[in-house]
């Protein structure tokens, strides 16, 4: 799938339907930007709680541990 986009003049992207639509992206998700190679990758940001819920099963985190995994998480996305 490939689109054309233009940047407006506050450098905001508008994502085509059709992307969105594939990527399940929702009005107000959070999205992640990488500059690699002269590049910019768009990524989808996942709930690493659902994640930890699919890989782990029906485990039931404590507030602080759930919250503990989400800044794990963050960094090991920042880190690429």
């Amino acid at each position: 799938m490939c689109a054309r986009v233009r940047v407006d003049s506050k450098g905001r992207v508008v994502l085509p339907k059709k992307f969105r639509d594939t990527l399940g992206i929702k009005e107000r998700e959070e999205l992640i930007l990488i500059l690699r190679n002269n590049r910019i990758i768009v990524e989808k940001v996942e709930n690493p709680f659902r994640v930890l819920e699919e890989v782990l099963g029906d485990l039931t985190f404590r507030r602080e541990l759930r919250k503990t995994a989400e800044e794990e998480a963050l960094k090991e996305v920042k880190r690429d």
